[in-house]
């Protein structure tokens, strides 16, 4: 949506842009953790201190991928699992 299209009166919109931005925001996070052997915990913080539900099952599945990969997965990867998945 182009900046010039955007009516900051109609709710409505405004969800719908702040959802799209959301979405485009815990993508590229998403992407860079993926391409990462070893993401930073700080990304990773910031990641989950702004997800959705779906954005969590995301999240999960991509570590859960890393997990697998690794023969000796670094414990605070373990713990965040831990925490993510219950």
């Amino acid at each position: 949506m182009a900046d010039e299209d955007f009516d900051p009166e109609s709710g409505e919109e405004v969800q719908q842009v702040f959802g799209e931005l959301h979405e485009r925001f815990i993508s590229i996070l998403l992407d860079e953790i993926e391409r990462e052997r070893f993401p930073s915990n700080e990304m990773l913080d910031l990641l989950q201190s702004c997800m959705s539900l779906r954005d969590r099952v995301r999240i999960a599945n991509v570590l859960l991928d890393k997990l697998s990969a690794h023969r000796y997965p670094s414990p605070d990867m373990l713990r965040r699992l831990a925490h993510l998945v219950g």
